[in-house]
């Protein structure tokens, strides 16, 4: 598991950088009003309102109220005073700045869709958990028939469903950050899958006497 971890965390640092450095920062406003859209046509519009509601208190307490956006903004672009006292220079560095200006912009919103999309996870939450339980208790009721007789439990099926498990919730955090709209379907899809997994995995850890 440490190779596909390790795989995992350099496609998200790539994926991260190409977003910064290559995407504009109205692909990931249109993104984020395309995904508005199909969260309002599958879950309605009072739960879109609470998602954005949410994403929008998480980002200004983590990125406005904490002085970050203001401290990364005024780190790469000086202000206009800074710039008028610069006598002969006004205009040196003009492109960088407005670069500058589009990468904080697309940071900002790439915080902003991964609020929006931890948010929709949080609703989805209570569903999950009414899947999860269950799953769980049928993996651990079919263990324990499995102590009490010969059927065989395979440690192949559990080393394999609960690695399946682990690559579900990495390719969700990867899509998390993905500067497109993702339909909302997709999260309960890849939980009511991880609960599957969850119920295989219990069911077949090794017995023990």
């Amino acid at each position: 598991m440490k190779k596909p971890l390790w795989l995992v965390v350099w496609l998200l640092v790539i994926e991260l950088l190409v977003i910064l450095l290559l995407v504009p920062g109205d692909w990931t406003d249109r993104a984020i009003k395309q995904e508005s859209k199909l969260v309002e046509a599958n879950l309605g519009s009072h739960t879109r309102y609470w998602i954005e509601d949410k994403a929008e208190s998480w980002y200004q307490s983590t990125m406005i109220d904490s002085g970050f956006y203001e401290g990364v903004y005024y780190t790469l672009i000086p202000t206009e005073e800074q710039r008028l006292n610069s006598r002969g220079m006004e205009k040196m560095g003009l492109w960088w700045f407005q670069w500058a200006e589009g990468r904080i912009e697309a940071l900002g919103n790439i915080v902003y869709q991964f609020y929006t999309r931890m948010a929709l996870l949080l609703a989805w939450a209570p569903y999950m958990a009414i899947l999860f339980l269950p799953a769980m208790y049928d993996g651990m009721m079919t263990w324990r028939i499995k102590r009490t007789n010969f059927d065989y439990a395979s440690p192949v099926i559990h080393r394999y469903g609960v690695r399946f498990i682990g690559y579900l919730l990495l390719g969700l955090g990867i899509a998390f950050f993905a500067p497109i709209a993702l339909n909302p379907i997709i999260i309960p899809i890849v939980m009511m899958a991880c609960c599957v997994l969850v119920g295989i995995a219990m069911g077949n850890l090794q017995k023990r006497v």
